[in-house]
């Protein structure tokens, strides 16, 4: 098992549906009951797309619920696309994310918690049979942890739903010991399981989640445990789960499922142009928050290495820098300090901590983003000002981190990719490019006879193996180191899953050409890119082209483009399918071989 959660993952294309409410149950004076249904819940035809039924197999599951903004009559929605929404919309959806508690083919449960007055609290409230309800999702389910002895979870009422349901789900003889918070006794619901539970009801104002988790005897054996809720009051238990009883990051699960903020001022909600220019262009504590990353200093407050002698002795830093640069954290609401100079993790810091390896500066993410110091050169010339290929390549520290997180974005894109061409002949499948793992993963499993195979650089290899194939796939696949020219296996179908996007128009030709010319005659490719859509002003997708530009010469690509591209190096355009989060699958054949 690798560093990854226990609980493995499966990727589903989000769909919008439009549902009924069938039923309105009051479970008890504190959780309102909303059952609804309808024939999309199944599979639908809508806007010339055959949308596939819905899927929930994993217990924390959560869809999006939209609503209507006061005084209109229905709620704003994005748009569908193959397999993913366009949410490119001049009003912004009003949308809020639940676990459904139940799930047939025909109906679905879905628990509200009766307080506060949002949209989806006053939805609810009003809610009646016939009413119409929009959702989305789930886009993912993750599984019941595997390998785990014993389970741990706590929860506040939010939560209840996924408790709820995991309780119902577990196999039979399952050790667990589930701690809940209600606002008084009338709250308590009954939880069926087959598992051997120990179910604890804490109400508001006695003991808190924090305080019942961290005096319960501690089991033997493999511990998972699942945390959700309010996310300050859950905010102990990160540290007494991953500190004090050392589990790894695999096996604890902490969530915030709300937060409990201050009333917002009308003030606050002024749209200080100057303010905003400010944020925008500061560089300072985006770098300062990556040197803290890096120095190592989140993780080592969190361990409790409180005081600034102790962290300039566990980092081996310049002590009087240190204090500088602790106090500018401090100012950033990164650290807390109190009047004897102890530090610990403030808000910020606790976010920081969960997705720390995004902020390494020594990371694969970092190096991304700081190719943009080149963009007025990239501007100027249209090539790379700080070519990254090579370095991710040769460098399995970052090549490999960086292989790792496209393949992570590739895995939504796998289902629609293996729906999108006949596998079914397909004798042997020789996979390269930067999501090959996941798509190899996903054809295992629904083709089992297929021999298959991942061309890969060196610095790869190892993460491929250990990280994203499945130890049943990673045992029967051929795993080919390679550095630039695609390989070529006799009898093959060749699958190249995104396989151009860290080479400029130039080399992608070059590597096609070459490979095309090794091809026989007759043999059948698909290739999958991630595609630029016409027209996109989405500003995370500018941003990441405008550092693809600068670190490869590249970026996303049109799907004309990529068609001149495949043409120019001799390889016949069988079909194109647009296969949904802006990715498009081509079908293709060699021609006559040289």
């Amino acid at each position: 098992m690798s560093s990854r959660s226990l609980r493995s993952t499966v990727t589903f294309p989000i769909v919008l549906r439009e549902l009924t409410v069938l039923r309105v149950t009051d479970v008890n004076a504190g959780t309102r009951r909303i059952t609804v249904g309808g024939p999309q819940l199944g599979a639908f035809h809508r806007d010339g797309l055959d949308l596939p039924a819905l899927r929930s197999e994993g217990f924390d599951d959560h869809v999006k619920l939209f609503f209507a903004a006061p005084g209109a009559d229905r709620p704003v929605l994005p748009r569908q696309g193959v397999a993913s929404l366009d949410w490119s919309v001049e009003a912004r959806p009003i949308a809020k994310d639940y676990t459904p508690h139940r799930v047939t083919p025909t109906e679905m449960d879905l628990d509200f918690v009766r307080h506060g007055s949002g949209p989806a609290a006053t939805w609810a409230e009003n809610a009646r049979p016939g009413d119409p309800l929009w959702i989305a999702g789930p886009k993912m389910s993750l599984s019941h942890p595997a390998g785990a002895d014993f389970i741990l979870a706590a929860g506040d009422e939010t939560a209840l739903p996924a408790i709820r349901r995991w309780l119902w789900e577990m196999p039979a003889g399952t050790k667990a010991r589930v701690f809940i918070e209600i606002a008084d006794d009338g709250r308590r619901q009954e939880l069926a399981t087959a598992a051997d539970a120990e179910i604890t009801w804490l109400v508001a104002g006695t003991r808190s989640l924090a305080e019942a988790v961290s005096t319960m005897p501690w089991p033997d054996g493999t511990v998972f445990a699942w945390v959700a809720g309010e996310a300050g009051a859950i905010k102990p238990l990160r540290r007494y789960l991953r500190v004090e009883r050392g589990l790894p990051p695999e096996q604890v699960e902490i969530t915030g499922y709300w937060k409990q903020t201050a009333p917002v001022t009308a003030a606050d909600e002024e749209d200080d142009a100057h303010e905003r220019l400010h944020e925008l262009t500061e560089l300072a504590p985006a770098l300062v928050l990556r040197a803290a990353v890096t120095l190592g200093l989140i993780e080592l407050v969190n361990l409790g290495a409180d005081t600034a002698d102790l962290l300039a002795r566990e980092t081996g830093a310049d002590p009087d820098t240190l204090r500088l640069l602790l106090s500018y954290l401090a100012g950033l609401d990164v650290l807390t300090v109190d009047g004897d100079g102890r530090y610990t993790l403030g808000e910020l810091g606790d976010e920081l901590l969960e997705d720390a390896d995004w902020y390494h500066l020594d990371g694969a993410e970092a190096a991304l983003d700081l190719s943009l110091l080149g963009l007025v050169q990239t501007a100027r010339t249209g090539r790379p000002a700080t070519p990254l290929r090579a370095t991710f390549e040769s460098d399995s520290g970052l090549g490999g981190a960086a292989r790792a997180g496209i393949e992570d974005a590739a895995r939504w894109v796998v289902p629609t990719l293996i729906g999108g061409h006949d596998w079914s002949g397909v004798r042997a499948v020789a996979a390269a490019g930067h999501g090959a793992g996941v798509t190899v993963n996903g054809l295992a499993k629904a083709y089992p006879d297929i021999e298959l195979s991942v061309a890969a650089p060196p610095s790869a290899l190892g993460v491929l193996r250990d990280q994203i194939l499945d130890a049943g796939v990673a045992a029967r696949a051929e795993l080919v180191p390679t550095s630039g020219a695609i390989p070529v296996r006799e009898g093959a179908t060749h699958l190249l899953v995104r396989a151009l996007e860290w080479l400029p128009d130039d080399d992608a030709r070059h590597v096609l050409t070459e490979f095309a010319a090794a091809l026989p005659a007759g043999a059948e490719v698909v290739l999958v890119e991630e595609c630029r859509p016409a027209g996109d002003t989405d500003l995370e997708e500018l941003e990441y082209d405008l550092k693809m530009r600068c670190a490869f010469g590249s970026g996303r690509r049109t799907p004309e483009r990529i068609a001149e591209l495949l043409t120019a190096a001799g390889l016949h355009i069988v079909r194109t399918v647009d296969i949904g989060w802006s990715h498009h699958l081509w079908q293709l054949t060699a021609g006559a071989s040289s």
